[in-house]
């Protein structure tokens, strides 16, 4: 939500009528995830959920400058939260606060992108005049397919890297390797290539199924098994260095269940992306099988964990990446069924 509002010029009353709710409840999420971020309720003295998000009105704006100039320590807060949306939408074009530098303006990447207008079936008649001019986003067709399985999330940050944890816990994994392909749509496939001197080779495979759940599906084949020590992990790489860790690859043995790499080099898993990770998934530039030690990948994680962050400074080697294609408004490269 927060990305689509920093970085995709949507305002309040976009979101509301892609969710279904009105506009109220948006801006009570809006400030639920602010206060997620910063620790305290950005909106307790003055409102600087809708200043920092680009939703307040002329008036809104020049109160929330003129309380900042006073008190430092909401200028504290707006500058931590200011850090932090960036982290979450590195395009996001912020307000400059009291005392800052002038930054340049980012280049707004949808700038050039075809418009969508909102699923009939998403939206909401409240009257005539809604009926009669429905609103539009600025999303292409294939973000926009993921951005409405957003729902009801709001800040899922700390959520989202816990479940990451997890698959390193020993406990369950977040793959799903028994949904059927029955009403599925493909909206695009990547071929992963080898980086290292290496003859593996694989595919991603990005989807939705039944209308409604994410996937990606991982395919490998010659992988080498790895070093004593070291874990391969599959990752969504949002530049060259840093990304989300979908998921650790597991070694075939007596006590490890399937789906794990075989003695062949082979894998294959399908992955459910929870609604936390869908913004990622419209930012990432590469998907990555890179390989590390164990420790590295654990040590980086939990760092990530205490600084509530949920992209993670990639440890290790890359041996297999795929480049996604870039979404444009004459549709998208790649193998796309229907995208």
């Amino acid at each position: 939500m927060l990305q689509l509002l920093l970085e995709r010029g949507q305002r309040y009353a976009d979101l509301a009528s892609v969710l279904g709710v009105d506009e109220a409840e948006v801006r009570s999420r809006a400030r639920e995830a602010l206060t997620g971020l910063g620790g305290v309720d950005p909106d307790r003295n003055v409102g600087l959920t809708d200043y920092l998000l680009g939703q307040a009105d002329p008036i809104g704006r020049a109160d929330a400058v003129r309380h900042l100039k006073d008190d430092p320590e909401d200028l504290s807060l707006a500058t931590e939260l200011s850090q932090k949306l960036l982290l979450v939408a590195p395009e996001a074009d912020l307000p400059r606060l009291p005392g800052e530098e002038r930054r340049p303006r980012p280049r707004r990447a949808g700038a050039d992108r075809s418009r969508l207008p909102i699923p009939k079936r998403l939206r909401r008649t409240h009257g005539a005049d809604d009926a009669a001019a429905p609103r539009r986003t600025t999303l292409t067709r294939r973000q926009g397919q993921l951005a409405v399985l957003l729902g009801c999330a709001a800040v899922l940050l700390v959520v989202g890297i816990l479940a990451v944890a997890g698959a390193f816990s020993g406990g369950g994994s977040n793959a799903s390797g028994t949904t059927t392909t029955t009403g599925t749509q493909n909206l695009a496939t990547i071929e992963l290539k080898p980086q290292t001197n290496t003859n593996a080779a694989g595919a991603a495979r990005f989807g939705l199924q039944n209308g409604q759940q994410a996937f990606v599906d991982v395919g490998l084949r010659g992988l080498q098994p790895p070093s004593a020590g070291q874990t391969y992990v599959i990752w969504l790489m949002l530049t060259p260095t840093q990304g989300y860790p979908l998921s650790p690859i597991r070694t075939c043995g007596s006590k490890v269940p399937q789906p794990c790499l075989s003695k062949s080099g082979s894998y294959e898993n399908r992955f459910e992306l929870p609604s936390a990770t869908l913004t990622i998934v419209s930012r990432t530039r590469s998907v990555d099988v890179a390989v590390a030690p164990t420790g590295q990948v654990r040590s980086a994680i939990s760092s990530a964990i205490k600084q509530n962050q949920l992209i993670i400074q990639r440890p290790g080697t890359t041996v297999l990446r795929g480049t996604l294609p870039k979404a444009s408004g004459s549709g998208g490269t790649g193998n796309s069924n229907g995208g």
